[in-house]
């Protein structure tokens, strides 16, 4: 063997370590954990079912681009719902002074991907809403603000009378309203993210449970959708004054599933 052919065996075999990690890191898939808080918040209000948690996410292996997160949330009689994301917020820093008043530096985006690392850890708090009940929401809502705009291009001087006796009020309310889907009784949670790369989620699911309590406070806000939409009808009225709109929300522990 010559020393050229020497040299060059060599400098090949300097690059079998660095082909070995590419090929590792090309055919390795992320394992995903995601760790919720011990409390979320469940409501209801004109933007329909909602769940609001706070998660920290991390990755094995390799950063992974989370663009899709759904909740699969399933009741103890069988009933499902799936919920997905529609809000992110992260914290920054709290600052709290001498006479104890608290400064929050915050960020909120709407959710279009998110990337999880392996370097570091990350919090967010994270709002699910539910599509299907905007998937039916939407078409009434149109009409609601179709015909409002109908009459008001009419220089009808009782538009705003003539909208909130309306059919098409009245049938966003009733849209509304039967849209109210939480009950007391326990529920399961399972994570649903989405990639374009293939990975593993570890620990998906978990539970929480709601009590005749909380289901009845909840339902109060059935009567604040009329108040809020009579409110945004009326602010067209010179000198308006709207009723107080205040949404009852469900704190509920998340625990680990258990069969």
């Amino acid at each position: 063997m010559t020393p050229a052919e020497i040299a060059a065996y060599i400098g090949a075999a300097a690059w079998l370590p660095q082909i070995a990690t590419w090929i590792y890191r090309y055919f390795v898939q992320p394992v995903v954990t995601v760790v919720p808080d011990k409390y979320a918040e469940v409501g209801f209000t004109s933007l329909g079912p909602i769940f609001n948690l706070r998660m920290a996410f991390s990755a094995e292996n390799k950063d992974l681009i989370v663009d899709g997160f759904e909740l699969l949330l399933r009741h103890s009689d069988g009933d499902t719902r799936t919920l997905r994301w529609s809000g992110l917020s992260e914290t920054f820093s709290e600052i709290t002074d001498a006479a104890g008043n608290r400064q929050v530096v915050s960020r909120d985006q709407t959710p279009i991907a998110l990337k999880v690392g392996t370097e570091s850890l990350i919090e967010k708090f994270v709002r699910f809403q539910e599509p299907r009940y905007h998937e039916t929401d939407r078409p009434v809502m149109s009409d609601l603000i179709a015909h409002f705009n109908y009459l008001k291009r009419s220089s009808q001087a009782d538009y705003v009378a003539q909208t909130l006796s309306s059919k098409e009020l009245f049938s966003v309310l009733e849209t509304r309203q039967k849209a109210f889907c939480w009950k007391p009784g326990r529920y399961s949670i399972t994570l649903k993210l989405g990639s374009p790369k293939k990975f593993k989620l570890t620990h998906s699911q978990f539970e929480f449970e709601l009590t005749s309590v909380d289901v009845d406070r909840l339902k109060q806000n059935i009567a604040t959708l009329d108040s809020e939409l009579r409110n945004v009808i009326s602010s067209n009225l010179p000198d308006f004054k709207g009723q107080p709109v205040n949404w009852n929300w469900a704190n509920v522990d998340v625990c680990r599933f258990t069969a």
